[in-house]
């Protein structure tokens, strides 16, 4: 079980992962307003996963392979953290992928309203979108 989970007073450390760095900034800056929330970095690899420790990766999905998604599924679960996972479209392996792994998958198209309120309750599996 993870810090904010324990000590739900705590912020909840939130890591963004994308390969677009318009992306990563436009996520950093909507989530780094919410009060709940300490947006601790943006990055993209599992080593960034294990440095930040995150409660909460947002990841997007945007031309992320299988392969590396499990890879951040894996590094998500090693550091005891959930996946907000990002889609542009349905991917049903994906999602199911994430889903398994007990997090949360989102289209784009469901805009940002509640991505916050998602990530401040770290232990919320609901599916958006």
């Amino acid at each position: 079980m993870n810090a904010a989970v324990q000590n739900p007073s705590r912020l909840v450390n939130v890591l963004v992962i994308s390969q677009h760095d318009l992306v990563r900034r436009q996520l950093v800056a909507y989530l780094g307003r919410s009060p709940a929330l300490l947006v601790s970095g943006d990055a993209f690899s599992s080593e960034a996963i294990a440095r930040a420790r995150p409660d909460v990766l947002v990841l997007d999905l945007s031309q992320l392979d299988s392969h590396s998604l499990h890879q951040a599924l894996d590094a998500t679960q090693s550091v005891g953290a959930r996946v907000i996972a990002l889609a542009s479209i349905r991917e049903p392996s994906a999602e199911r992928a994430v889903v398994a792994a007990g997090g949360l998958y989102r289209l784009k198209s469901a805009g940002a309203d509640g991505l916050d309120e998602a990530c401040s309750q770290p232990t919320a599996t609901v599916r958006a979108g």
